[in-house]
């Protein structure tokens, strides 16, 4: 390996200070995503940069669950939008190939996956790269989970520059380092949210992010202690948590206005106490809008 190759401390404070800037949004997917593809764009110099999550299905194929991108020219990314709602990447030979490489990291640039007389030919690069006036220059894999993968691709000018050896190992790093936070700091897409919760469910969420105990919940809601419990338990089973205090961590962890929806939420009526009342009563049926 040529000594020009090697990653400098440069690169290394750059990723470390954009994965900084990530961990701060990193409670909604769409944003910290977003922020990661325009820091990436500058600090490599690619005017289209890429990439999302997915989940490899049973049966070994991928099913695209969040398709980001930020590009300097607006053409190219309605292009990118349009291909990924009708298509997405499965006729893409590049991340075909990526996706059989082994291990949990994967960085290649395209022309070590796949040889230009296949790429040129291909519908990826015909009905998206073309028209747009890019080519794809480089993607990585990183294996979330044993079900989840993120990805990130860099695009250029048709006769553009490839990314470099150096550049290359700077965007391994950064992805291998970014990817262990996804799932914990970073929220990831494959987290379950609040967004596809029953009305009955979401008011029992919002009874216990205010504090309320099960007793409490059924009271606000008028439920029977028992239902009150299902509800609560359901909203385990949802976030695939075993505790409250999990249920609470997971919950909170998004920015305030991606928690929980306030439609259909319960008001806390004047006659009945706080969550923080050391001594708690069992009252009737609070009302609710």
């Amino acid at each position: 390996m040529d000594k020009s190759d090697s990653l400098r401390v440069r690169d290394v404070r750059d990723a470390y200070r954009l994965i900084g800037e990530c961990r701060d949004l990193g409670g909604e997917p769409s944003l910290w995503y977003r922020h990661m593809l325009d820091g990436l764009s500058r600090w490599l110099g690619v005017p289209q940069v890429t990439g999302g999550e997915a989940r490899i299905a049973p049966t070994g194929g991928v099913e695209v669950l969040s398709a980001y991108g930020t590009s300097t020219a607006p053409a190219a990314d309605a292009l990118f939008q349009e291909y990924h709602r009708e298509n997405g990447p499965a006729d893409d030979p590049c991340f075909q190939a990526l996706a059989k490489l082994p291990g949990p990291l994967a960085t290649r640039a395209r022309r070590q996956l796949v040889p230009d007389s296949t790429w040129f030919r291909s519908a990826s690069y015909e009905r998206f790269r073309e028209p747009a006036g890019i080519d794809q220059k480089a993607l990585s894999f990183f294996q979330v989970s044993a079900t989840a993968l993120s990805g990130i691709a860099f695009h250029a000018p048709l006769r553009g520059r490839d990314l470099s050896a150096r550049e290359l190992r700077s965007l391994e790093f950064f992805h291998a380092e970014l990817g262990r936070l996804i799932g914990g700091a970073l929220v990831s897409d494959t987290e379950p949210g609040p967004e596809a919760l029953s009305r009955r469910l979401r008011e029992t969420l919002a009874c216990l992010l205010e504090g309320d105990s099960e007793k409490q919940v059924a009271a606000r809601l008028g439920l029977s202690h028992a239902t009150a419990h299902q509800y609560v338990t359901a909203l385990y089973r949802h976030f695939g948590v075993r505790s409250r205090a999990q249920l609470m961590a997971h919950v909170m962890r998004r920015p305030p206005e991606r928690r929980m929806p306030l439609v259909g939420r319960p008001v806390r009526t004047t006659h009945e106490p706080p969550a923080s009342t050391r001594e708690r009563v069992d009252r009737g049926p609070a009302s609710s809008v």
